[in-house]
């Protein structure tokens, strides 16, 4: 048994060849190869639809190796997943206002378009952590993670949720030269602040894994963090239209366009996400093949 026991949908090959076709014309932007084509106006959305294309082709793999997956009968998730993921980053980018950790170049002026391609950029950031979360899952990576149980007492839930709402209500009130210092605590109270009402609530929670002793899922999440991290800087470098970090910490050190230390960022973003998904979306469904 090789562990591959479905053909693989034509939808990933199709993400291939997208992928394919955009790493092409970004290498031609790079290179001025044929300068007779406006190649600027296609890696315009080069980040966007490399990550479409990336989707498609981890959710085909995921099928291949079980069978289902999120595209094939979980379509539902998706819709909720894309929803939410464009309003929790657009609640990154209202921090992004007050303490300045990054800004966009050659935005394209049309205002309409430019909040289409928002929506469309903003869809992909969850599916893609979670889907690269259930990849790892499925290849039983970090499947044995286990350490000592931790008993969750009440006091230890309640500090957890003032913990994180001071980690999410102060940084923007902080004088200005310092908001660019303290992403950390953004990036972390979320997760601090609404894991303990998931727990409570009996919602998929990574507490709940701890207490069992369990670090598989939290390793996964660490391991899809870093990996669409490593990915989101790649595709990024060399979009035309593109994010670049301006945050005062470790400019000197880099990973394309990202600091080093803001790289770290994204290992505790993959659990927020999580967290701040099966909060909300509860509220809505209770299906349990939401998520991961």
């Amino acid at each position: 048994m090789n562990g591959y026991r479905h053909r693989f949908p034509r939808y990933g090959t199709l993400g291939l060849i997208i992928l394919l076709l955009m790493e092409t014309a970004v290498f031609c932007s790079q290179t001025d190869a044929f300068p007779e084509v406006a190649w600027w106006q296609i890696t315009t959305w080069a980040t966007p639809v490399c990550w479409w294309a990336y989707i498609l082709i981890v959710d085909a793999w995921i099928y291949r190796r079980k069978g289902a997956s999120l595209l094939t009968d979980r379509r539902g998730s998706l819709v909720i997943q894309c929803i939410l993921s464009i309003v929790f980053w657009c609640l990154f980018e209202a921090y992004n206002r007050v303490m300045p950790g990054w800004r966009y170049v050659h935005l394209e002026q049309n205002l309409s378009v430019r909040l289409l391609g928002y929506a469309i950029a903003f869809a992909t950031i969850m599916p893609a952590l979670f889907l690269t979360c259930e990849f790892l899952q499925s290849h039983e990576f970090f499947g044995r993670a286990w350490r000592p149980k931790i008993r969750w007492g009440r006091g230890a839930l309640v500090t957890s949720v003032v913990v994180g709402a001071v980690f999410v209500l102060v940084p923007p009130l902080m004088p200005p030269q310092t908001r660019g210092y303290l992403w950390a605590f953004v990036w972390m109270g979320w997760f601090f602040l609404l894991e303990p009402f998931n727990y409570w609530r009996g919602l998929p929670s990574i507490y709940r894994d701890w207490q069992y002793g369990d670090l598989s899922r939290t390793l996964q999440l660490f391991g899809a963090g870093a990996v669409c991290g490593l990915l989101w800087e790649f595709w990024n470098m060399w979009a035309y239209t593109k994010w670049v970090y301006i945050f005062p910490l470790g400019q000197n050190a880099r990973y394309f366009q990202m600091p080093l230390v803001g790289f770290l960022g994204f290992l505790p973003f993959a659990l927020e996400y999580f967290t701040m998904f099966h909060f909300v979306a509860s509220f809505f469904t209770r299906d349990d093949k939401l998520g991961i």
